[in-house]
């Protein structure tokens, strides 16, 4: 399993960081089309239980409409949209902690889940588009990156010293311990990246501020998920990665840290 898991990681690192470092961005709009048509598909099929054929449909549209609201992408729009992305992701950090498992929510609640997941994932997709064409593809890799050090700084340090459950009503697995060291590993991460890129014109200190946020937020992204996929009663949101479940396993904590980052980043830079 774990040589499956790092074979897929190895392929998905190779077409993600090759697309993004295109200077056309058509190659990411297209990746991120791909992805926005599994994890739509994921979400529904997690949300409102349907069959596959009526999933596929409503993913199918979603892409065709950001691939014809492309064109629409501005500094502005995705400012805006950001900083609602940000409301919204505290409002969830908020009800995450009444969260109860239920097992059979209404039909209404489950659509209006739904809605609220599709228009997140369509924040940060915009978000990583207008990033790569404004700001170039380095800064959107190190957007990634703070996710991916995250992750793995909180699998070890969780491994290692895990006592304290995090979230146990939700994903019993993960602990504060973990987060605590999947800060300190991006913290270190961000250091080291400072001195190459000199925060893309921020200082020090607001270019630290604005990555620890992404990273904790990341969290929330990932217990968010753990929620839809507990009331689904499902492991995994799909099958399409193997030894990694869904797409949307993937880029979870990738929804939550890009509006964030870029208001984050947007705001920084005025200063």
């Amino acid at each position: 399993m774990l040589k499956q898991r790092i074979i897929t990681a190895i392929i998905m690192a190779i077409a993600v960081i090759g697309c993004i470092l295109q200077q056309d961005t058509i190659w990411t709009r297209i990746l991120f089309a791909v992805v926005l048509l599994a994890a739509s598909f994921e979400l529904i099929r997690l949300t409102l239980r349907t069959t596959p054929v009526v999933a596929l449909v409503g993913a199918s549209l979603f892409v065709v409409f950001y691939w014809w609201s492309g064109a629409l992408i501005n500094g502005l729009l995705v400012y805006w949209q950001s900083l609602a992305g940000v409301v919204l992701w505290i409002l969830i950090a908020i009800g995450l902690c009444f969260y109860r498992h239920h097992g059979n929510w209404p039909l209404l609640a489950r659509v209006l889940l739904l809605g609220v997941s599709l228009d997140l994932l369509w924040i940060c997709v915009h978000g990583l588009v207008f990033l790569q064409a404004t700001y170039g593809g380095e800064i959107l890799l190190y957007l990634l990156s703070l996710v991916w050090v995250a992750d793995i700084g909180a699998y070890f340090s969780g491994r290692r010293f895990g006592r304290h459950k995090l979230a146990p009503a939700i994903s019993p697995g993960k602990t504060r311990e973990g987060v605590i060291g999947g800060l300190i590993a991006n913290l270190l991460w961000m250091l080291l990246i400072y001195q190459f890129s000199l925060g893309w014109g921020l200082a020090l200190l607001p270019f630290l501020i604005i990555g620890l946020a992404t990273s904790l937020i990341s969290v929330v992204g990932d217990l968010f998920e753990s929620v839809l996929k507990r009331e689904a009663g499902v492991k995994d949101s799909g099958k399409l990665l193997p030894g990694h479940g869904g797409v949307l396993d993937r880029v979870d904590s990738v929804i939550a840290a890009t509006p964030i980052f870029i208001s984050g980043f947007i705001i920084a830079a005025q200063l």
